[in-house]
């Protein structure tokens, strides 16, 4: 099936029949006048008071082909190869991991937290896209940060968003499941590591599990919190006294990855996340 014109509100209507099975109307609107907002450069106002409008014939085939990926599941965020994470744009391949509001939502808090901190050194541990590195270097401004992944494409991605939203950002490729040397000291780590036990495999939408690295989302059910003691014994050795680590983690799980960090004598702090849940963990290096 081909879309019957180059007008806007065949477009549109096209995209109701080709995504009806997979998306709510109101999902389906907000998926394609995303892509023409992207492909076509025209907004979703205009393109909803100008129903009319027709768009050229290469960006019509680009919206085709982008309602054709979001039928097979492909999450919108790598159809249109960027997301918004705070005030950064974030570039996105399918190598990487897709950011998430709960993310956003926990880089936020160090942001508040931190702001009137000058000269801050931060660590971003399993950096994926570099969207948090990017926030931090772009909102904590004077402050020098660091992203370390094991992955090359990641390492590569954060190189690409850092320099796409005119941040510096040093990146470091390491696995810090293993010893990592590094020849400085911080004030805060951030980490939002692996943590879905594949056992949780079943609970995801079909999107994630389709098309989102699953290196950057899944543990072993026999050693779900191996990223969390890595991350303890790295800021062992690299977390300033009075430093403070923020990690995202498991909401089934956040107990037993706290206990990781008092046994240590971390001062710790759970926190929920705006769904209610226990979504991520402060933890304040102290003596």
């Amino acid at each position: 099936m081909r879309i019957s014109s180059n007008k806007v509100k065949d477009i549109v209507r096209f995209a109701h029949q080709e995504l009806a099975e997979n998306y709510v109307k109101g999902e389906v609107n907000t998926l394609i006048y995303a892509l023409i907002e992207k492909f076509c450069h025209i907004g979703m106002v205009k393109a909803l008071a100008e129903p009319e409008l027709t768009v050229s014939e290469s960006e019509l085939l680009r919206v085709y082909f982008g309602i054709k990926d979001l039928k097979n599941n492909v999450p919108l965020q790598y159809v249109l190869g960027e997301c918004d994470f705070l005030n950064a744009n974030i570039l996105l391949s399918h190598k990487v991991l897709i950011p998430r509001p709960e993310t956003e939502e926990l880089v936020q808090r160090v942001i508040d937290e931190n702001k009137a901190k000058p000269g801050l050194e931060i660590a971003d541990l399993c950096c994926g896209s570099g969207c948090v590195a990017v926030a931090l270097a772009k909102n904590l401004h004077d402050s020098s940060v660091v992203a370390i992944d094991i992955d090359p494409e990641a390492i590569a991605q954060t190189k690409e968003n850092a320099e796409h939203n005119a941040v510096a950002v040093e990146t470091l490729k390491a696995d810090i499941l293993n010893d990592v040397c590094i020849d400085r000291r911080f004030d805060i780590i951030f980490s939002n590591p692996p943590y879905v036990r594949e056992s949780e495999r079943s609970l995801m939408r079909a999107n994630v599990i389709e098309h989102e690295p699953w290196q950057a989302l899944f543990v072993s059910d026999e050693n779900p919190l191996v990223f969390y003691r890595s991350i303890a014994l790295f800021a062992q050795k690299y977390l300033k006294k009075d430093g403070v680590l923020y990690l995202e983690t498991n909401e089934a799980l956040c107990n037993e990855t706290e206990l990781i960090f008092t046994e240590l004598g971390y001062q710790t702090k759970k926190l929920k996340d705006f769904r209610g849940k226990e979504r991520g963990l402060i933890a304040t290096k102290k003596g």
